[in-house]
């Protein structure tokens, strides 16, 4: 959970600057995407069917095999959903509300919501 939140994109991550950057740009270079196929096809819309193989300079890898429900999927099991919603909510709310209690009375309206009759 802490390297998912750590590692959480805002909006500010796709502006010009950022996508332009010459350190984003070399490690985006170091990237290729492949489609899983027929396999992965039929797991979705169940979940996100995701792989990621890191090549290494010594000719090793690392692989995570298939990840059926990533942190932050709402199927997930093992990450703290709640928590890594707090921190997203909060990402996003400090770039429109003035300060960060105003984010989180927000939130809590919404999150309160579900138990409105």
């Amino acid at each position: 959970d802490e390297a998912w939140m750590e590692l959480m994109l805002s909006p500010y991550d796709y502006g010009k600057d950022a996508l332009y950057d010459e350190a984003t740009r070399s490690l985006m270079a170091k990237i290729t995407f492949a489609h899983g196929g027929p396999d992965y096809d039929a797991k979705y819309p169940d979940g996100i069917p995701t792989s990621l193989d890191i090549s290494l300079k010594g000719g090793g890898k690392i692989s995570s095999g298939l990840v059926m429900y990533p942190s932050g999927h709402a199927r997930n099991t093992s990450a703290n959903l709640a928590r890594i919603l707090e921190h997203k909510n909060r990402l996003l709310g400090d770039l429109v509300f003035p300060d960060r209690p105003a984010v989180d009375g927000f939130v809590q309206r919404l999150v309160g919501m579900k138990s409105l009759s």
